[in-house]
């Protein structure tokens, strides 16, 4: 059975890749550059000998992403794993972003997710599979940064309760990860208030439980106190908070 990976070569995508690749399964890894995925599936059919196909493409200008990725399964085994591991941010969506940028954030954060999973939804419900979504704990209460990011993984966050609503585990398991600080590109160098956790060891997490029936939690586990206290504070309290 394939697991397809979508945001495979950088972050928790490639610590997804890496932990599924030393499993033997056979994987389909999507990304922007080619060049990045060609590098990447060379070295897991090295070291892993597992069947690895690709596939580059660019979320933010796809239509409908969900199509070519079905016509890149024909060659490989029935998918039973799709997971979600794409997102992108701006440090300067604070409200002014215009239409193009806004429309880059919702396409790669929100659209792009429902659109891909719609596509394969018939197929691993066949396979009794697994679908995972990853969130984001900037989507528990909008402030003023990663406006339009925000908004679209509490959107992604909603259509993933509406998913689990509507599937038994039995028939599909769907699992939402809502994740705080990730150690990438994107926060590298920044002055952070809490730690940041490491993708290859969120990544084994994820990868242990995907039997495990469906669930949404918070990873590392802690953010779920941070996201409840967020939530609990007043408005004239939280209206404060600036970082």
């Amino acid at each position: 059975m394939t697991a397809i990976v979508v945001g495979a070569s950088s972050g928790l995508g490639r610590a997804l890749a890496l932990e599924l690749a030393g499993k033997g399964k056979p994987l389909l890894l999507i990304a922007s550059d080619a060049r990045d995925l060609d590098a990447m599936a060379s070295d897991l059919r090295l070291r892993f000998k597992v069947t690895i196909a690709t596939l580059a493409m660019d979320l933010a200008a796809s239509a409908d992403p969900g199509a070519r990725i079905l016509a890149s399964l024909a060659d490989l085994p029935p998918a039973s794993i799709l997971l979600l591991a794409v997102g992108m941010s701006r440090s300067d969506d604070d409200g002014t972003l215009g239409a193009v940028a806004i429309g880059q954030l919702l396409a790669i954060n929100l659209h792009a997710p429902i659109a891909i999973t719609q596509a394969l939804l018939p197929a691993l419900l066949e396979s009794r599979g697994t679908i995972v979504g990853i969130g984001s704990i900037a989507g528990t209460r909008g402030r003023s940064r990663n406006i339009v990011y925000a908004a679209a993984k509490r959107g992604l966050e909603t259509f993933f309760q509406s998913l689990r609503h509507r599937h038994l585990p039995s028939s599909l398991r769907v699992q939402f990860y809502r994740l705080g600080f990730l150690r990438s590109n994107l926060t590298f160098g920044l002055k952070l208030p809490l730690p940041v956790a490491e993708p290859a060891d969120v990544a084994r997490k994820v990868v242990a439980h995907l039997q495990r029936g469906s669930f949404a939690r918070y990873e590392p586990r802690w953010w779920g106190m941070i996201a409840l206290l967020v939530r609990s504070l007043p408005w004239f309290a939280f209206r404060r908070m600036r970082d």
